[in-house]
């Protein structure tokens, strides 16, 4: 069997060997119900505890400030839907980000559609706010304003303290989704002064299906609950999975601790990657300022080649056209049109997602294999008289 090469760790990524290990005493003999007063729900509960502390750490916040979901998108919505009430119509506002993970913007159309003012923050070329504009959105009326910490296709890093400072001139709250920032850059979130934090194991070599949401305590009070049933402050109900949980939190040490040394690599890596591209694939544009992004996401422009013809077409190469999220889309990226792409460049754009613990010699050998194979489709190309072998959508 031929190796695998993953370039796709913003989509999700491999557990932990320790991540793993630390799970199984929940799946076998320490099974008990974290909320159970017996031996067993007691010894479940400290193994809770303890992740709390954990996530807490990575987040920069306190333990009682964590509540655990199924993940980013969960958190998300237990959040934002949580500062609106029911019978809550224009003026009341939400601002939210144009290039976020849909998981946000589908909240923010689903509130447009029960009469809320939905408005929509404007960003530059390398995907940033503008914090100007943002200040001008915001007014006595504004509820939130919601963007990711880490954007999921080109990398950029929000400047969320100054959105915070903004936010809270007007009473407004701040809502973050930190999926693809953890592990990838200081979180601080209670030195950042952000109200709510989601993020998701699965992203940083923990689990599917388990995360957690910072709530400031401060603010606490102003979320209702979205599901009814009690437990974790009854903004989070149902019964919380022990090795899941465990899991999350192990994957959160790790990530802590290993923060500095894996961005260190990925700049390495990424040096190496750009080089191979622009050496190979003569007109490679980068989308995005990487002033202003974190090392492990590359995303290019390959001239004259469908990103979705390229990333289909190898075997033993996984990489992606931007978020796992819009896969089944045959629309243009979202987050690079947003920042000003036409819909040819943003279908001709691919995301290179690069893991710090990868060897060497497999990114170059990956790196070959998508050189070759896009000089192959870009032939295609030029073998037509240069007219791309599709209309972009």
């Amino acid at each position: 069997m031929k190796k695998l090469i993953y370039l796709d760790g913003c989509a999700t990524t491999r557990v932990d060997d320790e991540v793993f290990e630390a799970m199984l005493p929940f799946l076998r003999e320490e099974y008990g119900n974290p909320s159970s007063p017996h031996v067993l729900g007691k010894r479940a509960r400290r193994a809770v505890d303890e992740a709390a502390a954990s996530v807490a750490a990575l987040m920069g916040a306190d333990p009682a400030d964590v509540v655990f979901t199924s993940g980013a998108t969960e958190g998300n919505n237990l959040a934002l839907l949580g500062m609106f009430g029911h019978d809550d119509r224009a003026p009341v506002s939400g601002l939210f980000c144009p290039t976020d993970h849909k998981s946000s913007l589908a909240i923010g159309r689903a509130l447009a559609a029960r009469g809320v003012d939905v408005r929509t923050m404007r960003v530059g070329p390398d995907g940033r706010i503008d914090l100007q504009h943002l200040a001008g959105l915001l007014d006595l009326h504004s509820r939130v304003a919601t963007t990711a910490w880490v954007n999921s296709e080109i990398g950029t890093v929000q400047p969320v303290a100054a959105m915070a400072a903004l936010c809270h001139e007007v009473g407004a709250m701040l809502h973050v989704d930190a999926a693809q920032a953890a592990g990838r850059v200081p979180l601080r979130v209670r030195e950042a002064e952000v109200d709510t934090m989601s993020l998701s194991g699965h992203k940083i070599r923990g689990p599917k299906g388990v995360g957690a949401l910072y709530v400031r305590p401060e603010i606490r009070h102003r979320l209702r609950p979205v599901m009814f049933g009690g437990g974790q402050y009854e903004l989070r109900s149902g019964t919380i999975p022990t090795h899941l949980v465990v899991g999350l939190g192990k994957a959160c040490e790790l990530a802590l601790a290993r923060l500095d040394a894996e961005r260190r690599r990925a700049v390495e890596l990424r040096a190496t990657a750009l080089d191979m591209l622009r050496a190979g694939l003569p007109g490679v544009r980068v989308n995005g300022d990487p002033r202003h992004g974190v090392p492990h996401v590359l995303n290019v422009v390959l001239p004259g080649v469908r990103g979705e013809s390229l990333v289909s077409s190898l075997s033993t190469v996984a990489l992606a056209t931007g978020s796992a999220c819009n896969s089944g889309s045959q629309e243009p990226s979202h987050v690079l049109t947003a920042i000003g792409l036409s819909a040819q460049d943003a279908n001709s754009s691919v995301r290179i997602c690069l893991d710090a613990r990868m060897p060497f010699e497999d990114l170059v050998l990956g790196l070959d294999l998508i050189v070759e194979r896009a000089r192959d489709l870009a032939g295609v190309v030029v073998a037509m008289g240069g007219h791309a072998p599709f209309s972009p959508s």
